[in-house]
């Protein structure tokens, strides 16, 4: 397994839904081969759904906070403080690796911008806004500023961290839109209409996407499961089984779509939902290749755009299809083999690190009850 133990990733404390991991592998790779599927001609990428696996990472993200946040408690400094040695390390060799290998003609203020989480241009559609510097970590600006919410709704109240979260969210894309733009739009790709001139018009826009609805989706799921109302009866996971096996259907027939409520949230949701009641049971399994894809997911997210790209610009216009085949499975197995050892000495040594710090912080104030 690329030297990571499966037994590492399973110590994750999410990890106690097995079948969120094997989704968030899935979701990675699926990502992964959209992009990679642009060496082989527009055909290809008109057949694979790649954004509803940023939908899926979304709904995923809402979910696991809630989740691990009622299971082992802490500060809302702690959750900051893990959240950062969590995402941002990978995040910095990752951009790093591109600034000196990928992307060396562009200057360094060019790509500093990415560092602090901006987007290329406010007045593109939403939510990706132009998209990061380095492309996919574009993500990143509505993750950060989950964690951020989050956290001050942790401090709020804790045990209704979730609602107040939501609440929040609810009152900033109506309360933005109708000010803005005097209505209401549900797509995601509708923004306020804004001129953005300073750092917090940008995240006016983000806040105020529906794309949020994810997050929210995600932790409204959380909250049922740990209220035991989900039904996980032998007829439940029946129709589960049909409804995941229908929404993965319907992604390739359909093809892909625009991200968020007016896209793939809805199909995103059907197989979350789904994943939920299958976890548990036997219908999961103990997928050791697909626990250590789901281990290596964020890096392995960050880590393929500028793989492909790197190796994209060494392809010539005249290669034939069996030299491109051939570059796509190389820049599928290399992004793999370059986040497994991401995953090895970056990113499990940070989350460890960051585990550390907050049980230092932990000491130093009052535990946060449920």
């Amino acid at each position: 397994m690329m030297g990571i133990k499966v037994k590492e990733i399973k110590d994750c404390q999410y990890m106690k839904i097995l079948s969120i991991q094997y989704l968030r592998g899935l979701a990675a790779l699926l990502v992964v081969v959209a992009h990679n599927s642009s060496m082989l001609g527009s055909e290809w990428t008109k057949r694979i759904p790649g954004a509803l696996g940023v939908d899926v990472f979304f709904i995923i993200s809402g979910f696991i906070m809630t989740f691990i946040t009622y299971h082992t408690p802490g500060s809302p400094v702690a959750f900051i403080v893990k959240r950062f040695f969590r995402i941002w390390p990978v995040f910095f060799f990752v951009w790093l690796f591109s600034f000196i290998f990928v992307y060396n003609e562009r200057s360094f203020s060019q790509m500093a911008c990415t560092l602090y989480f901006c987007l290329q241009d406010y007045s593109q559609p939403g939510p990706t806004f132009g998209y990061s510097a380095l492309g996919p970590p574009w993500t990143l600006s509505y993750e950060i500023m989950f964690y951020f919410i989050f956290s001050v709704s942790m401090y709020i109240n804790y045990r209704y961290r979730s609602y107040i979260c939501t609440l929040v969210f609810v009152a900033a894309m109506t309360g933005f839109q109708l000010y803005y733009n005097g209505n209401f739009n549900f797509s995601s790709q509708v923004s306020p209409d804004i001129m953005v001139t300073h750092w917090w018009q940008a995240w006016i826009k983000l806040i105020s996407n529906t794309i949020m609805f994810e997050f929210i989706a995600g932790m409204l799921l959380a909250e049922l499961m740990i209220r035991r109302r989900i039904n996980k009866s032998p007829c439940s996971r029946t129709v589960a089984k049909i409804a995941f096996a229908a929404a993965a259907a319907g992604a390739v027939i359909v093809g892909p779509q625009v991200f968020g409520l007016s896209g793939g949230f809805w199909l995103a949701l059907v197989i979350m939902i789904s994943a939920i009641i299958l976890n548990g049971n036997n219908e999961t399994g103990n997928s050791r290749m697909l626990t250590f894809l789901g281990g290596i997911s964020y890096s392995l997210y960050l880590v393929h755009y500028p793989v492909m790209v790197f190796l994209k610009n060494h392809l010539s216009d005249s290669a034939t299809s069996i030299e491109r085949m051939a570059i796509f499975m190389l820049s599928i197995a290399g992004s793999i083999l370059m986040s497994s050892v991401m995953f090895t000495w970056i990113e499990t040594p940070s989350i460890r690190a960051g585990k550390k710090v907050a049980a230092i912080l932990s000491v130093m104030r009052k535990p946060y009850q449920h």
